[in-house]
């Protein structure tokens, strides 16, 4: 009898802890439904999007925070609904898609072949806080232009996107780093129509 009031007292202890636990909460970064003006002349060629590369721990769904530059955590009760890599291809081929930059533009999932392959490699995609508390969305990533053929690059990039978060929690964090991931859809589909310009595939 002993053993079973035990057991109980244990079993609603354990409710009751479980009752007290904060909720997860799961966001995502969906693509910006803003419509962008197709340019009048595509690119005549196809474009393969592969998948971003990243750094180990930024292949995971968990939403992190930077402080000093070097301290990472992660936020205990909210993550990402998928790896930030994802998100930001998702979010470049709506990009893409909205301005028509390309004749055909290919998923890094599609067996076809194409005539231009864009690759990616993550640094950084933290909410970044400062000394003075202050904080932002802070993107790190490279992206390079392969010609398929020949193997060799065509050009690359560096970009760096900061947006300041309003708040100095994980929602303040997520609000701008999603404003981070479209700006740099928007750049970098700029970057590639300036790229196509300067090698006369767009006049």
């Amino acid at each position: 009898m002993k053993t079973i009031f035990l057991y109980a007292i244990i079993a609603f202890i354990a409710a009751g802890c479980s009752a007290l636990r904060p909720s997860v909460h799961e966001y995502t970064i969906l693509p910006s439904t803003t419509p962008h003006v197709a340019i009048t002349q595509p690119i005549n060629a196809t474009l393969k999007v592969s998948s971003t590369r990243s750094i180990p721990s930024l292949a995971s769904t968990q939403l992190y925070y930077l402080k000093n530059t070097s301290r990472i955590d992660a936020y205990l009760y909210s993550k990402w609904s998928d790896s930030p890599s994802s998100m930001i291809d998702r979010s470049l081929t709506s990009s893409l898609q909205n301005r028509q930059l390309f004749a055909t533009l290919l998923p890094a999932t599609s067996s076809a072949s194409a005539d231009l392959i864009l690759e990616s490699e993550l640094s950084a995609f933290y909410h970044r806080f400062s000394d003075d508390s202050k904080s932002e969305g802070f993107i790190d990533v490279t992206y390079r232009l392969i010609d398929s053929k020949t193997k060799k690059m065509i050009a690359s990039k560096r970009f760096v996107i900061l947006e300041p978060a309003l708040s100095a929690d994980a929602k303040g964090g997520v609000d701008a780093l999603t404003k981070a991931v479209q700006h740099l859809s928007e750049n970098i589909t700029d970057w590639l129509e300036a790229v196509g310009k300067e090698n006369l595939w767009i006049k």
